[in-house]
């Protein structure tokens, strides 16, 4: 017995000695090593999970040093394949909040000659970002839509659950998630085709609601709730699809008909205003967080047979008080004349000073789109410019961080076929840190899975609604939703005037 423990102990300092080795004597390299993700001369916040990665030079070994403040974290590898304790991961960037770090790696090129490449700096934010992001995810190629669902990831950890999947709801549609001022406890999606309808999840209470009216001309379709939670802005859409054989242009999403309602979530109930229900296509509503300011994209009148790539919107402003149920006067905020280019996907940043927005081509379904970039308006100074975040690809829909330090964005930039979730910081005047993928426990994760990352909406928290709870509420017939009798128009677009007599009843 006492051999047995005997052994133990020296296999057991042995390993640990095989962990902690020192490099007596090496060569340098001038240049950074390559690695994968490229997690170079990034900024992290400092509660992210883990950053593993894979040494893309070749060698016999590896060592990588991260060093921070007298903390340091050692990892070797046979294989180039670096993953991070999370434990000592959590403690190291406790140490670097506010700081600087660096990565020492180096290289095993041959019989007791190693190589150390340039030294890798990072830097950890003091800010954290908020702990999970939401997004649905799709598989890119079309006719395989029907297996998909919408998850949520900690970003802390590498933790990732369903909150809802189609498995459990007849392979059906769901899409265009949101959340109320980041708060997981406050949330909606969409139920398409079988079981459609629009399901409220709002601090456990789970309810099934249809948005659609006979004085609409679809259930809601792009959200945005209001700051006060008790409102919700819908564009009503009428959408189609072409399909090309062009691998830029692979498939085109674009309405012919689009208006904005308000659902008041209390009243149960619909409105609009001719102001905002024209024969223009009125679009993707979006509220400055002083809950009175509304922004949304709008385009001229589908005409047929109009050129897809001739479509562009403009960036617009209008005002609603949700206690008096009066709108104002709809004006351009940045029009595509100006800017040669189509707007949309506006998000108002949670102080209100920034708006995020994407721009490309034409159109405003960008997730297919290459020219697709974010930019940025600074609301206080009446000035846009290009974000530094952009690549060659499609970089595409984004959200901010409840304190609005942190945004997250989709982009296509590591294959050009799936979208990916990327993070950047955004300091006081508006320059963004240059961005980084979504961490996974593998860092070989990407290569093999082939699923699109779609809409990401960052959250305080998880949703805590069951998975089975949300499911068995989606079977239940939806409750119809009023639309507002002190309306004159409705939203089935072209501001159709609806008659006293009207021998539609409200619902």
């Amino acid at each position: 017995m006492k051999i047995k423990k005997h052994f133990v102990l020296v296999l057991g300092m042995l390993i640990h000695l095989s962990c902690t080795f020192t490099i007596p004597d090496y060569g340098t390299v001038s240049q950074q090593p390559t690695i994968d993700p490229d997690y170079r001369d990034i900024l992290l916040p400092p509660n992210i999970a883990p950053l593993n990665f894979i040494i893309k030079e070749e060698g016999e070994a590896y060592k990588v040093i991260f060093s921070a403040d007298q903390k340091r974290i050692e990892v070797n590898s046979r294989n180039g394949t670096i993953q991070i304790p999370i434990k000592k991961w959590r403690k190291f960037l406790k140490a670097a909040s506010g700081a600087s770090c660096t990565l020492d790696i180096f290289v095993k090129k041959g019989r007791n000659h190693w190589e150390k490449y340039k030294t890798i700096t990072n830097r950890v934010a003091s800010q954290p970002i908020d702990s999970h992001v939401v997004f649905r995810l799709i598989n890119p190629g079309y006719v395989l839509w029907w297996d998909l669902g919408i998850y949520q990831r900690d970003l802390t950890t590498f933790r990732q659950s369903a909150v809802l999947s189609n498995r459990l709801t007849k392979q059906n549609c769901m899409n265009c998630h949101a959340f109320c001022l980041n708060n997981p406890n406050s949330m909606m999606l969409h139920m398409r085709a079988q079981l459609g309808g629009t399901m409220l999840i709002q601090n456990g209470e789970i309810k099934k609601m249809n948005t659609g009216t006979p004085y609409t001309m679809s259930a809601g379709v792009y959200p945005a709730w209001h700051p006060g939670g008790k409102h919700i802005a819908f564009s009503v859409n009428k959408i189609f699809q072409n399909f090309h054989a062009h691998a830029d242009k692979s498939t085109y999403v674009y309405d012919t008909a689009s208006d904005l309602v308000i659902y008041d979530i209390e009243k149960n109930q619909i409105t609009t205003s001719p102001k905002v229900s024209t024969k223009r296509l009125e679009n993707l509503p979006t509220w400055d967080p002083n809950g009175k300011d509304l922004y949304f994209i709008s385009a001229p009148e589908f005409v047929n047979n109009s050129g897809y790539d001739t479509i562009r919107y403009d960036l617009m402003r209008t005002t609603y008080d949700i206690n008096t149920n009066e709108w104002g006067k709809v004006r351009p905020v940045l029009t595509a004349e100006a800017t040669g280019q189509s707007i949309t996907f506006p998000k108002v940043s949670p102080k209100g000073r920034f708006l995020m927005f994407t721009m490309s081509e034409h159109g405003y379904f960008t997730i297919y789109t290459r020219s697709s970039d974010l930019w940025l308006y600074d609301l206080t100074q009446n000035h846009y410019r290009k974000l530094e975040v952009n690549s060659d690809d499609v970089d595409s829909y984004h959200s901010w961080s409840s304190d609005g330090k942190w945004f997250v964005f989709a982009s296509k930039r590591k294959d050009g076929l799936c979208a990916r979730l990327y993070f950047s910081y955004l300091d006081e005047q508006g320059h963004a840190s240059k961005p980084f993928l979504l961490p996974q426990k593998n860092p070989r994760y990407y290569e093999t899975y082939l699923l699109n990352y779609n809409v990401p909406e960052l959250i305080t928290g998880p949703v805590r609604a069951g998975h089975w709870d949300i499911a068995q509420r989606a079977y239940l017939d939806p409750t119809p939703a009023a639309f507002d009798s002190t309306v004159q128009v409705d939203a089935l677009s072209g501001a159709t005037r609806i008659k006293p007599d009207e021998s539609r009843p409200y619902l």
